[in-house]
């Protein structure tokens, strides 16, 4: 017994020494390098209380208000993955796009094998990535969006009868949940041919994966840190971004989808038409192109899926920040209300693809909106090779994370005058005439948002349809200026999105 107590105790001082080790040896990185960075604590790196009392978004601005002005790259770890901060807008120009090459990968999880919807746009690498940006980019052209924009239209009018019915007598609305239903019936209808119709109340089962994906019974945020510092340990041990159920029931949607307009030969003039042209015949109809390389099934599932739930939520997001915005900020809000009067005041207040373009008000408050709450809060880059970063004397280590702190950027006082007033004006065209903007809410370079033209348009219809029809202010329940959730997997205020919508 003697002997296996000592024995037990000699593996215990040996897995000690060893963590030791491996944290000390972790946590030196950036001081071997010179790179500045905050002081990090075992085992959390920097990331110690993000997801339970800090949101990471906040604690990202913590780390690039300190260190902004010491270097034009610090870093950060997260968790034990120590990872490049980029502080500078010249030297982001750089990497996506003048040394794009380099950079061209985000490092994130794709476990094709195990989870085939990791397969997408977002997370691809190389040429895999160039071969799909290239075959998706027709999805996307202006006769396209145009047709779309007739459905999101007529749809936005379920959207005015949904917060009618819910804000009568004065009803505080949860904002988000009826946004989320209406880029969900957009999303379902214009990629997939589908009359989701949640506004309504059908489809609850879409609405339901959807709360397992970015409400609280999905992982938790720390899970997906995880998974983001370490895709490669997260790949053999077979853990997923998404459980099964998910992945099963999207597929089985999907696939059945495929399979029945295979058989009928029912072409329409949607997403998936163009998903099933790709798989088939390596082209889109009416498209040039000498890439006939077809796309598989689980391609296409995959592309399907990023489309469906990254779209939806960006925008439904968007859109709900904007009205809480816009509540917060009567002036501004009655100004673009004006606006949209003047405009369609000879259309009886119809919104025509070509006049959503020539709201210029409309344009600056969503694109303040997204100024203040991105999209894309922060991009993530992977260098091919050692990088020396020019006029520095700092190099960014090969296969090396880098993350380029969008949001970060947007409230640096730097870049931006008065950073946390929300102000349309600093959007209109005089103004952005006078200098080049601090601004990419759906990323800079070859590898920004490939749907950030329908997520636009998606969000100024919301937007122009609800200030049309109501006076939107708070629920005097919800802090203003805005605080995050730290424990949401989405970017939303505590309280989340109580709003009131008076019928004018």
């Amino acid at each position: 017994m003697a002997f296996l107590s000592n024995f037990s105790l000699l593996n215990f001082y040996f897995i000690a020494a060893e963590s030791t080790y491996f944290f000390k040896r972790q946590f030196s990185f950036f001081g071997r390098h010179n790179i500045p960075h905050l002081k990090p604590s075992i085992p959390f790196g920097n990331m110690k209380d993000v997801a339970r009392t800090v949101h990471m978004l906040d604690r990202l601005q913590e780390i690039f208000d300190k260190l902004k002005n010491k270097g034009h790259v610090v870093g950060f770890y997260n968790l034990t993955d120590p990872v490049y901060i980029i502080t500078d807008v010249e030297l982001i120009k750089y990497i996506t796009i003048k040394d794009f090459n380099n950079f061209t990968n985000r490092g994130v999880f794709v476990n094709e094998e195990d989870e085939p919807l990791t397969g997408h746009l977002f997370a691809l690498e190389d040429e895999r990535w160039h071969f799909l940006r290239n075959k998706l980019s027709p999805v996307f052209t202006s006769g396209k969006l145009k047709h779309m924009f007739l459905t999101i239209n007529n749809l936005s009018k379920n959207l005015v009868d949904r917060f009618e019915r819910m804000g009568k007598n004065g009803e505080t609305v949860e904002t988000k949940g009826v946004a989320n239903r209406f880029t969900v019936d957009i999303i379902s209808n214009v990629a997939f041919g589908m009359d989701a119709n949640t506004l309504n109340d059908q489809h609850q089962d879409l609405l339901d994966i959807f709360k397992e994906i970015f409400g609280a019974e999905g992982p938790s945020l720390l899970y997906f840190f995880f998974l983001f510092a370490f895709p490669n340990l997260s790949k053999k041990l077979h853990l997923r971004q998404f459980s099964k159920k998910i992945c099963d029931f999207f597929m089985e949607v999907v696939a059945t989808n495929i399979r029945n307009r295979e058989q009928r030969n029912d072409n329409r003039n949607d997403f998936l038409n163009m998903m099933i042209q790709l798989k088939n015949k390596g082209s889109i109809d009416g498209e040039i192109s000498s890439e006939t390389k077809k796309l598989t099934l689980n391609e296409v599932l995959a592309q399907a899926f990023v489309f469906f739930f990254a779209g939806s939520d960006t925008s439904s997001t968007a859109i709900s920040f904007a009205l809480t915005e816009l509540a917060f900020n009567q002036d501004v809000q009655d100004k673009l209300r004006a606006e949209l009067s003047e405009k369609t005041k000879d259309t009886n207040g119809d919104i025509s693809y070509d006049l959503l373009h020539e709201l210029t008000y409309l344009n600056q408050v969503v694109n303040e909106t997204l100024r203040m709450h991105p999209s894309v809060p922060f991009a993530i880059r992977k260098a091919k090779e050692d990088y020396k970063v020019p006029e520095q004397n700092v190099i960014i280590k090969k296969n090396a994370t880098l993350w380029i702190p969008i949001q970060c950027l947007h409230y640096d006082d730097r870049n931006w005058e008065n950073p946390y007033k929300f102000d349309p004006d600093r959007f209109n065209p005089e103004e952005v005439a006078k200098k080049t903007l601090c601004y990419f809410p759906f990323g800079e370079g070859p590898r920004n948002c490939i749907g950030m033209r329908l997520g636009l348009m998606n969000v100024k219809v919301g937007v122009a349809k609800v200030i049309q029809n109501f006076k939107v202010t708070p629920d005097p329940k919800l802090k203003y200026p805005l605080e995050l959730d730290p424990k949401s997997t989405s970017i939303e205020p505590i309280g989340k999105f109580p709003l009131k919508f008076e019928r004018i």
